[in-house]
Order: C-alpha cells, then structure tokens, then sequence
C-alpha cells in the first residue's frame, strides 16, 4: 500500500533524532563532531566529522543538512556555545544518548524526514483546506533568513569549533583554503599577500579603532564576518589573497537602507565606444584602480567587522598592536567589498569626480563620457574599477588619470594602449581597431582539444551550422528525451555538457561574433532536453569559433595614424558581388546605418519568423540582435515589416548615445530592408487592409521615418 504525508503544518515541522553519546568525548570534539553556522539566535547544522559520534546518525548528508537545531533534550539551543555546554553537561552526567530535535529553516517539498512523499496544504487549492483560508496560514510564516551556503556556487568553510578560524570562499576553480596554506612551505608568501590586502585598505583609512560591540547601537544587525579568497595568478605565479566582507543575505545580517544598483556598460555600448574611437582617430588607453570600492563613503547605516585570526595576527604582529579583546567590532570607515551598496557608493563617488574634471556622461549609458583636456577631445569608458581612456596621445590621457589621482588615496595602475579590456581583444593599429575574443576562444578550447576536439582537422574555412542539404531540416524538427538518465547518458557520450557549450558559443556571441548569433540561438533553444543533433550543431560551432579565432570586428579609421603598428588590411571573406551593390553610397565613419531581415515562419514548431538586425558605424557593427518574433507573421511582409521596427528602435538607441558623444546623425539613418512591400508602408505611413492585425508599437517605424529619424 503507497503511504502519503498530509502535512498540516509544514513550517514548524521538528523531528527529533538520537546521538549516541557513549563514545563522546569533549576535548576532542566539543560538538560531538558538528559544524554549525548561527544567524538570529538560530543554529544550523553545515556538516558532520567523520568517525566521529554524529557522523553515525543514518542518512544525516540527505536529511540533516541546514537543518536548524532547536533543543537538546530540553535545553533550548540558541547559540553554538549552548551546544558545547549541553554536551557537556551530558557528559559529567554519563548519560549514553541524548534527543536532538530538528527542523528545516525553509519549506521542504516532496518527501518528509522518513522518506513519504509529502503535500504541504499550502499546495491544494483554498476551499480544500482544512482551516478557514490559506491567508490565515501565510500569515503565520516565520521570518526566515537562512538560506543556503551553495546558492552562488560558492562554499564558504570554517571550523566552526574554533571562533577565530577565518571564513574561506571556495569555487570549482578557486579551493584554496587558509588551513590548507598553512600547512604548505610557502605558507610566508601566502601570509605577505594577507597583509599586503589589509594594508591597501589601511591606506584607504578603512578601518577605524576597534570598540565594545556593546558599545554601538544594533551593532548585531550590521557586524559582519571576513571572507578570504586565495588564488595564484597563472601568468606570474603571483599569490593573491583577497579581504572581502561577508553582506550575503546568507549571513542573516544585511540591513540596507541606500540603492544597490549600479551601472555597468553594455557591450553595444562598449563597440560604440571602440567605433567612435575609430572614428575620431584616438588612441585607447587602459587603466585600473586598485581597492575601488575602499575610496567611497560607507554605507549609509554603518557597518563593523569581526576580527578573525587573519586580521589578528596582521593587526599584531604587522602593525605591533595589542590583541583586540573578544567581544570587541572594527568600524569599517569605507565601502568595503561584499556590502550590498557597495558598487552603488563607488559608482556615485567615481561619477562624482569624472563630472567635476568636466567629462559629461550619457543618458543611455551612464557608464560612456565625452570631454577635453586642456583642449582636446577624450571619450572615456568606465566598467566598474577598470577605466579605458580615447585621447589623442599617451600625455593626454596620463593629464586626465593625473587629475583622478588626486582625488584617490592608493595610485591608478596605467595599462598604455588596450590590449585586453572586459572581455575584449582590442588590436589598435595604423588604420583601424580590431575586437575579438580571441584568448577566450583559446582558453575555452583548451579542454576540449583533449577530449571530443582532439582530431579535429578543417580544411577549408567551415560555417557556423553544417551546410548538408538535411542537417538544418532535422535540426529544427529534434525533439530531445527529457528523461534524466538519458540526458546523463547522451552527454557522456559525446564527452561534454551541452549547457557549457551553448554558454561557451553564447558568450563569444554577443560579445564581439554576431557570425554565430543564428547557431547560438538554435542551439539555446534545446537547453532543457538535447537531442544528439543538438550536440553535433554546438560542436560544429565551437570548431567554426577554433578555426576563426582571430576574426573580429574592424572599425576603421579616416586618417591613419603613423605611430601605430601596421599590420595590413584584413583578408576579404566575402563574395566580391556582395560588397558594394550598385546604386549604393559607401557610408562615412560617423554615419550609422542599420540592415534587417526576416526569415519568414522559419521555425516548423510554432511557425515563428526570424529576425536578424545589424547596425554598423566606422565600418563596423555596433550593435546586432537575432530572435524569434514575439508573434506568428502571417506574410513575409509582415515579418520583415516587424524586423524592421526592431531595427528602428536600436537605431534610436544608438543615435541618442552618439549625440550625447557629441557625434550628431545630421541625416536620417537608412535601413536597408530587402522587402519592396515592408519599404513601401514604412514609407507610405498607413496600414492597409492586410495588415491592420498587426500590433500598432510596429507603426512606430512610419512616425520615425516621417519625422527623418
């Protein structure tokens, strides 16, 4: 007979659960051999030391985990301290086993603690219910602020039977822990690098005098712990260790009372920068500041830090303080890292003093400004803590980085000419800027080259998708098995994770290679199930990313600059009837210009159509976007009449940051649409007959043209 729990209470579920104490002994493991975490008087139980006597309680990984513990036998539990001194108890008593009582700080769907099947009556609708109605029920929630410690893909460890371990941000790529280095013979190295992080943020005057926590007012509600992330650079063997503040939401302590939000630049607008650049005959040069966030106000409620043994031993035995006393909190005087309104504070800090120094930012991207110094025109880009400056020489750009210095307690680090900037391969040369993502394409086919790419071998320049008579026709009728099992089975079978395939295409995409947009899409669109030919597209794609690696887009300069290298003109890919069809204008450098089209009812499923945008200024593409239309186009006008609307509001968006640039569209900006029928309403400015179903935001496209747009 199957059994079914109806839970009537799913919030304040406790279970107990026996530990046998017959083997405990308090010197060797206070806790009985459990780690916890404490948030708001609560106690939540991380892991389990092996062989010790918790580890012995059955199925505990499954069932125990970020469980929050609520008595042993009938102490109330509220701190890790209460934990320690129960046992302890129990043990000059003798007793041989003790009740733990348990219950999960969140909703649990799907199986109780013994392994039924669970319905909570919060699921059934409200007329089902056993009590008067559901409001009654949501009302009595518990404010809950645990949550879970890999939500982010991180895990943060500590022994929690030592108060003074330091808390350690661990990754897949970043594992490196404290205790670990301690134990290494380079352990000094890795020590120097400790302090060399808090002293950057001592000459911010980032920390104040320690205090009595009981000194300051909610001093529980903004005291936060340190997290240390250890790393070591793969192009120097550099040590790096980095001092951040543990804001999470997981920490239980978090009270914002300021906005969070912060800009950061959009890749079309970085390519308009780069284009611009190009169009103006500047020069791009790089610069990034050190400890960023440490320049700005604190937050507005004020924050402290605990000390841990990292801070300890740097505040005595570096600076040859005395200890700090337990009990006692170090006011943080700074935005420090890891605060929620920490990139906020920065960014209105560092906006602040670029305006003062007169560089003018855009409406659209906060992020984008214009200037002069000493009566030559700059464009500057800011991405958070890294700077790219466009000037025309190497001394005007040092002027303006001269001028932010001094509003800034630790130097800017000057990079020269880009090379490398936010993702982007930037190749300035004598007649045009180059961006690529080349050394992101290398790195990622670093794996695969030694497993399924290993005798990969391309003759002859490949396309983004097979170019089989079938292979595009079975591509968009595929229907993968959703089964788990099989899914795990198909991937070990082709040797890669589709999901990390299509994430490896997507970034190069909309980065700088619209070439694959149309495959990236494709190939997006079977994330949840794959079939097998989903997997041959992604990979035929990512060996057309190896073999075109260097290709990028160029934004070419008027006048060539004599004192950057040379390097030729790229090769010409194209059919030479494709580039300058007759009858039409070659464009100048600052004149934006957009094509569209449309690949009617191109999907068999939904019998949606396609669209595909791009926008070019210098020379190159600004801006691109490839999707499914919103709604099933009954015409191929109708399709590319919507494409076309598309096009209209990008052009609108890129017109408005070249006119805040100070970059004027004098004339009206042409789309080249290949539809005669979508040309001639967009011009006419009326609908007809036919296409009076059609969604009135697609008519925005005859007001633009009207208005010369």
């Amino acid at each position: 007979m199957a059994n079914i729990y109806l839970s009537p209470d799913p919030y304040h579920h406790a279970f107990p659960e026996t530990l046998d104490l017959r083997r405990f002994d308090s010197a060797k493991h206070p806790t009985a051999g459990m780690s916890f975490t404490s948030s708001d008087d609560r106690v939540f139980l991380e892991t389990m030391k092996s062989s010790t006597p918790a580890a012995r309680i059955p199925r505990w990984r499954s069932r125990l985990r970020h469980a929050w513990l609520i008595k042993v036998n009938d102490t109330l539990i509220t701190s890790i301290e209460d934990v320690r001194c129960a046992l302890r108890l129990l043990e000059q008593s003798k007793d041989k086993s003790c009740i733990l009582l348990f219950s999960h700080p969140e909703i649990k769907h799907g199986l109780t603690n013994d392994g039924i099947p669970q319905i909570n009556l919060d699921q059934l609708n409200n007329r089902l219910l056993l009590r008067p109605s559901g409001d009654d029920l949501l009302h009595s929630l518990p404010e809950l602020q645990y949550q879970g410690i890999n939500k982010h893909g991180g895990v943060y460890v500590q022994d929690e039977n030592d108060i003074e371990d330091v808390l350690n941000l661990t990754t897949q790529v970043m594992k490196l822990t404290r205790s670990k280095l301690f134990k290494q013979d380079d352990w000094d190295d890795w020590q120097q690098s400790e302090w060399l992080q808090m002293d950057q943020y001592e000459k911010q005057f980032m920390f104040g005098t320690p205090v009595p926590m009981d000194s300051i007012k909610d001093a529980d509600k903004n005291s936060f712990r340190l997290v240390w992330t250890y790393l070591q650079k793969i192009l120097d063997g550099r040590k790096k260790a980095r001092c951040t503040m543990d804001g999470s939401a997981r920490n239980g302590k978090v009270r914002v009372l300021g906005h969070t939000y912060a800009n950061c630049v959009d890749h079309s607008g970085a390519r308009i920068f780069y284009g611009s650049s190009a169009a103006e005959g500047l020069t791009v040069f790089g610069s990034d500041v050190s400890n960023a966030f440490g320049e700005a106000p604190p937050p507005k409620q004020g924050a402290n830090i605990i000390p841990d043994r990292a801070f300890h031993q740097w505040w005595t035995k570096h600076k040859g303080m005395p200890r700090i006393p337990p009990g006692y909190v170090v006011p943080v005087q700074r935005a420090m890292q890891g605060h929620p309104e920490s990139p906020r504070l920065w960014e209105k800090f560092i906006d602040g003093i670029l305006q003062s120094l007169g560089l003018v930012p855009t409406v659209h991207e906060p992020c984008l400004y214009h200037g002069v110094i000493e009566g030559k025109r700059i464009l500057f880009l800011r991405q958070v803590d890294d700077f790219a400056c466009a000037a025309p020489d190497q001394r005007t750009a040092d002027i303006l980085l001269d001028m932010i210095d001094e509003k800034l307690s630790m130097p800017i680090k000057r990079m020269g000419p880009v090379t490398l900037f936010n993702g982007f391969d930037v190749d300035q040369t004598k007649y045009y800027v180059k961006i690529s993502v080349e050394s992101y394409i290398t790195r990622i086919c670093e794996k695969h080259l030694e497993s399924w790419m290993k005798n990969t071998v391309i003759k002859d320049r490949p396309l983004p998708l097979p170019s089989t008579k079938d292979f595009m026709k079975d591509l968009l009728a595929a229907v993968g098995d959703p089964d788990p099992k099989l899914q795990a089975k198909l991937a070990k079978a082709m040797e890669a994770s589709y999901r990390n395939l299509v994430g490896e295409m997507t970034y190069a995409m909309i980065t700088c290679r619209p070439d694959i947009s149309f495959a990236t899409v494709k190939c997006a669109q079977a994330n949840a199930a794959p079939a097998e030919i989903h997997y041959r597209a992604a990979k035929h794609c990512l060996r057309y990313l190896y073999a075109t690696r260097s290709d990028g887009i160029y934004f070419w300069r008027p006048q060539p600059l004599d004192h950057l290298p040379d390097k030729g003109a790229p090769p010409i890919l194209s059919n030479p009837n494709d580039l300058l069809p007759l009858g039409r204008r070659p464009h100048e450098a600052y004149d934006l210009h957009a094509f569209t089209d449309a690949d009617w009812a191109a999907c068999p499923k939904t019998r949606r159509s396609f669209t595909g945008i791009c926008l070019r200024l210098a020379g190159g593409t600004v801006a691109y976007k490839t999707k499914f239309q919103p709604t099933v186009a009954m015409s191929s006008t109708e399709s590319e009449f919507m494409a076309a609307g598309d096009a209209g509001k990008m052009l609108l968006y890129a017109r408005s940051i070249l006119y805040d640039l100070l970059i004027p569209q004098e004339a009206a900006s042409l789309i080249y649409e290949d539809n005669d029928a979508a040309t001639a309403m967009a011009n006419a400015g009326k609908p007809t007959s036919r296409t009076r179903h059609m969604d009135v935001r697609y008519f925005a496209i005859c007001d633009w043209v009207e208005r010369d747009l």
